[in-house]
């Protein structure tokens, strides 16, 4: 049998336990990306060309979305029976729920414990045996405690990576007084303007990424659909936006049909089954109705209305540019404008990110929660 070095093993081990992220920096290098969104507001813009009366406008799948700190930190407290958030790898929020029975409280003090909940309750002198020593299960934990402490050289893993597509504050937009200027003096109309981080690879790895929310506010904004970056050779934006217009330009009293709106970046997600309420569902086994399932299939079929489109026609703008880092580029359309710029990140300023603690424990479930489901 070959013998291995105890140190050669454990640089093995390091290797292996390092974050995934980590491994994947050579394939997918991070920027900061810097875009801005403008309308041309001149009704004499909308007439510089023949637009197509029915463009084909969609949301493509799969796709992620951007993480605005303030929008999940509003959605979990604005939410009943919230018991904790976390996004998942499409930017997505979900946000469990409570059960909605109450969990007992635990026994007051002098009170009898059945001898079955002896030490379920966290602290409760049921938990301690009467000689005063120690349980089996606490020795047992100690003595695995003891087993996985990390050797030395695993103390030198590096910090992981700062959340991606999180959006930065306004004092980190390099653009401000540029989208201030454009509004002030000239027929323009900032629509979008956002700076984040993430990685960039290959083509068929990026995601689209939606810049509206209409998916969550189920209403129509002036601007909707997605951009992807993706890098080859060069870095390069693939845009699929539209605008919706109020449709001057067009005879009569015509408007085209309504377009998608985008998907919704909240779920929430109610527990599973519990204990308590399996063993009431049981209990009326006996006195069950069969119209009760004609009454359910009538409220689950009653869907709200769509949403008015308030507009009357779209100009899409779908284009595909080959970009280099650290320049400023702009996609010039009669309606709308495009300004972006990616600026690569080094390794050290990924390490020494701080953008996402505040929102850390939004963003994955935590150690413990309530409303646990039930064992069975």
């Amino acid at each position: 049998m070959i013998q291995f070095p105890a140190r050669a093993l454990l640089t093995v081990l390091a290797v292996a336990l390092l974050p995934l992220p980590l491994q994947a920096q050579e394939d997918q290098r991070w920027y900061q990306v810097e875009l801005l969104v403008v309308a041309h507001t001149d009704p004499a813009a909308q007439r510089t060309e023949h637009w197509d009366p029915l463009p084909a406008l969609a949301y493509p799948e799969p796709l992620r979305f951007l993480i605005d700190p303030q929008r999940l930190q509003a959605n979990l407290d604005g939410t009943e029976r919230a018991d904790y958030s976390e996004v998942d790898a499409q930017g997505r929020q979900r946000i469990h729920l409570q059960a909605r029975w109450q969990v007992a409280e635990p026994p007051a003090a002098g009170d009898a414990v059945p001898a079955g909940l002896a030490g379920a309750v966290s602290g409760s002198e049921g938990s301690v045996p009467a000689d005063g020593g120690t349980l089996p299960e606490d020795d047992a934990a100690d003595s695995e405690t003891l087993a996985v402490e990390a050797p030395p050289e695993l103390a030198d893993v590096p910090p992981r990576l700062p959340t991606p597509f999180v959006q930065l504050p306004a004092s980190a937009r390099e653009f401000r007084g540029k989208a201030a200027y454009m509004e002030r003096n000239g027929p323009y109309r900032v629509l979008f303007h956002e700076t984040w981080w993430q990685p960039i690879g290959t083509r068929r790895a990026a995601l689209p990424l939606v810049l509206d929310r209409s998916g969550d506010s189920a209403s129509y904004p002036p601007l909707q659909g997605t951009i992807t970056l993706y890098r080859s050779r060069f870095l390069h934006l693939q845009t699929n936006l539209w605008l919706n217009t109020g449709g001057s330009y067009l005879r009569g009293d015509w408007g085209m049909p309504a377009p998608p709106l985008g998907p919704s970046s909240l779920e929430l997600v109610e527990p599973p089954l519990l204990a308590a309420e399996l063993e009431s569902a049981l209990e009326f086994g006996s006195d069950y109705n069969p119209a009760w399932d004609q009454v359910e299939s009538m409220a689950e079929a009653e869907v709200e209305p769509a949403p008015t489109y308030p507009w009357r026609h779209a100009v899409l703008l779908q284009q595909q540019r080959r970009m280099r880092s650290n320049e400023v580029h702009y996609i010039d359309h009669p309606l709308l404008g495009v300004v972006i710029k990616l600026t690569p990140l080094t390794p050290e300023a990924l390490q020494q990110a701080t953008y996402d603690e505040s929102i850390r424990q939004l963003l994955q479930k935590p150690e413990s929660t309530t409303g646990s489901p039930a064992e069975f």
